[in-house]
């Protein structure tokens, strides 16, 4: 409740980040004064400025500096955020409405009956005092903060309304799966590893290791890079989630304590996870430092509660799913002065560095 009060945003329930705050810039549809139509909905400037003006009192409260007003990182960190939200909020109500979702009056005063008593023991003093100290009423409390979480709950409620998870979906699910996880765990061997960048240095690391030297120092000096621990060293192999080639000294004749030799890394594994580290060749060079650990079956009362929650968590994704269609839609009826517009995002994109 207190960061709920204090930070003034809307964490999406449903929606991923991405979807908040983005639309059309038809600046003949929304007049100088407002900052943006979502469908039937106009936010004003004057609802802006109320919510910067709670925002200032929030950072000078906590001791924080604003930026100066008119500087990119003054519309960055503050203006913007608020109009995401802003926007937001009013376009998970649209779909409220368009799913016959209401929210009365006493859905809000019992949840913020029970932010109260979870923040301040029930005490209507100390909730006072404290919203008053950040420049809130208790009107703003309801509309800004209490009434979006509400929304949103009974938003995800409805879409989830007729995929509830029963006992028999529990049971039917571990009759099916009893060979995967979490029902079924696979077999694991420890070992230790290395993976070199060419014929050269995997023989040299072989010989290096035959000669006596540590497994860990040979493996620093061979190892392409990063090196240790992605690259070589200790490691504990599961069956099934392994490079191919890999997978199959482990799990198949090599002895605890053996070394393997030379085993070539497979092309697709090259081409999917190792592009333009393993040429001319790549190689493993594998020690088991135990016997294969077998997997095993869970029983229906051990594996009960995790399956439950996989396929809940199953059925949320595909509220997501509709939420964001229905979020896509409301998009296409936000119009934004183009003051206000938000700027255009990009997907991050990243690579993961080479493991077995």
């Amino acid at each position: 409740m207190r960061r709920f009060l204090i930070v003034l945003t809307l964490t999406c329930l449903v929606a991923v980040a991405a979807a908040c705050g983005s639309g059309s810039s038809d600046s003949t549809s929304v007049a100088k004064d407002d900052v943006a139509v979502v469908g039937d909905t106009t936010i004003t400037v004057d609802q802006l400025n109320r919510q910067i003006e709670l925002a200032k009192k929030t950072a000078q409260v906590n001791g924080q500096k604003v930026p100066e007003v008119g500087t990119k990182d003054y519309h960055d960190t503050l203006v913007a955020p608020i109009v995401d939200r802003l926007v937001l909020n009013a376009q998970i109500e649209n779909i409220a409405s368009q799913l016959g979702v209401k929210v009365t009056d006493d859905d809000i005063q019992k949840a913020l009956d029970d932010a109260i008593k979870q923040s301040f023991n029930g005490s209507q003093e100390k909730y006072q005092e404290y919203i008053k100290k950040y420049g809130l009423t208790d009107d703003e409390v309801r509309e800004f903060l209490v009434r979006p979480s509400v929304v949103q709950k009974k938003v995800q409620d409805k879409l989830t309304s007729d995929q509830k998870i029963t006992d028999a979906d529990v049971q039917k699910y571990y009759d099916e799966n009893k060979d995967k996880p979490p029902i079924s765990t696979p077999d694991t061997r420890d070992v230790q590893f290395i993976l070199t960048g060419s014929r050269a240095d995997a023989l040299a690391a072989e010989k290096a290791l035959s000669d006596g030297e540590d497994w860990d120092k040979v493996a620093k000096r061979y190892a392409i890079p990063p090196g240790p621990p992605s690259t070589g060293g200790d490691f504990t192999a599961t069956k099934g989630q392994l490079e191919t080639n890999f997978g199959n000294a482990v799990f198949g004749d090599l002895a605890t304590g053996d070394v393997s030799g030379l085993i070539p890394v497979s092309e697709a594994y090259e081409s999917s996870n190792l592009s333009g580290k393993c040429k001319p060749d790549c190689f493993f060079i594998v020690k088991p430092k135990s016997d294969v650990k077998p997997g095993g079956q869970q029983s229906f009362d051990d594996a009960k509660a995790q399956i439950r929650q996989q396929l809940e968590t199953q059925v949320l994704d595909k509220a997501r799913a509709k939420f964001n269609a229905l979020l896509t839609a409301q998009k296409k009826l936000t119009h934004y002065n183009p003051a206000y517009k938000p700027a255009a995002t990009t997907a991050a994109s990243g690579g993961a560095a080479p493991t077995t």
